[in-house]
């Protein structure tokens, strides 16, 4: 398709104290880069490994055949529907794009068929909830200051280390919690109600009904990823609004999702299910349907204006996560322009390509160098605050 070819690449992985961030960077023989992230929930070293031990899918390829570069990535690993591969996939094909666009001089958002949501997208503030103490007025304190800082949707869990079931007392005390927060943010605040996957189909279709008096926006991934007729029973049954996907790999998961379950909102991550080529077939494939798509996204700011340019394009896209404002202290200072995040909108960044661009001096001084891998057990005790145990 053109006469440039993916040289090399480059691997970052950047010590965010809860999840390490593994950022890419593909070079090209016409002296443009792409930058793309492939964080997943943990084994950065992993994905680093394999990011080069797959490089003979990308490097000589041409950065325009984003569609080829995809499939053989995906068909020819045979083993492929995992989320190590996937996260791969996703990665090289985001650089690709980001390298379009910089070689066009065109955003990537114009690449996709333009905005249709004007120029910043309707954001939900997660990552909130870290000094509660678990506690229904800990969570009412820190949910005004959500309200405060400009966002009018927010998510959280409420649910401790539960899994499968919770004894009455535990699942009443986070009752007590979503009704702090109804009461402390009042009727006009969207409040998106996390899972985390935890629960059996009958536990979680009883929460849901414990829950439906706070009129939540949604329920959030109500059972384990790896039974879609739990998902399925939830999504018929709940009062409340079933989201799910940030566990389903690639359009194949996608379409068993949307065709055999009634669930209202799916939540890919383009960081793991594979990349802007995958995530707008994803989309297309809940518009058929009329389910709302309101991406994943747990990572910083690098995915956050890679999801930004995406969502800008697909018509029923709904809301985007962000942990933006409450992410570590030198988050704004990993891009070279930052991200912005005001008043609960995401401001889809302009220029070439994803408009962005690592600050090599952040990187540099925040280099993962740690023996174990940091990341949150979210069935471990005070896992809300993110606090990661190294001993």
């Amino acid at each position: 398709m053109s006469d440039v070819s993916i040289t090399d690449v480059e691997t970052y992985i950047v010590a965010n104290p809860w999840k390490p961030w593994v950022f890419v960077r593909l070079k090209t023989d016409a002296g443009v880069t792409g930058l793309a992230e492939a964080t997943i929930h943990d084994k950065p070293r992993t994905v680093v490994q394999a990011i080069e031990e797959m490089s003979d899918y990308f490097i000589g390829k041409d950065p325009f055949d984003t569609e080829q570069i995809w499939l053989e990535m995906y068909r020819d690993e045979w083993f492929s529907k995992n989320v190590i591969n996937t996260t791969v996939c996703s990665a090289v094909d985001m650089a690709c794009w980001d390298i379009k666009g910089k070689l066009l001089d065109k955003p990537v958002y114009e690449l996709l068929g333009g905005k249709i949501h004007g120029d910043r997208l309707r954001a939900y503030a997660n990552g909130w909830y870290t000094d509660t103490d678990g506690e229904p007025e800990g969570f009412a304190r820190a949910a005004e200051g959500v309200v405060d800082d400009g966002y009018d949707a927010m998510k959280f869990d409420p649910f401790g280390t539960a899994w499968e079931r919770m004894p009455k007392k535990d699942l009443n005390h986070a009752v007590d919690i979503v009704r702090a927060v109804r009461e402390a943010v009042g009727p006009d605040i969207d409040l998106l109600i996390e899972c985390h996957g935890r629960f059996t189909a009958g536990q979680a279709v009883n929460v849901a009904r414990k829950l439906d008096e706070f009129d939540p926006t949604w329920l959030e991934e109500p059972c384990p990823p790896d039974s879609i007729n739990s998902l399925r029973e939830v999504a018929d049954k709940s009062p409340i609004p079933v989201a799910t996907g940030e566990r389903h790999m690639t359009k194949h998961e996608f379409f068993e999702l949307v065709t055999r379950t009634e669930v209202d909102i799916i939540q890919p991550d383009l960081m793991n299910t594979g990349g802007l080529t995958e995530g707008k077939k994803i989309a297309a494939l809940a518009e058929a349907d009329h389910v709302s798509f309101a991406p994943h996204n747990p990572q910083g700011p690098v995915a956050s204006a890679i999801y930004a340019h995406l969502c800008s394009t697909v018509p029923n896209f709904m809301i985007q996560e962000v942990f933006q404002t409450y992410d570590v202290e030198w988050v704004d200072d990993l891009l070279i322009e930052p991200i912005r995040v005001e008043d609960g909108f995401l401001e889809i960044p302009e220029g070439p390509g994803f408009g962005i661009e690592l600050d090599e001096d952040i990187v540099a001084e925040h280099e993962y160098t740690e023996d174990r891998v940091h990341t949150i057990n979210l069935f471990e005790k005070d896992w809300e605050k993110r606090e990661v145990d190294m001993r």
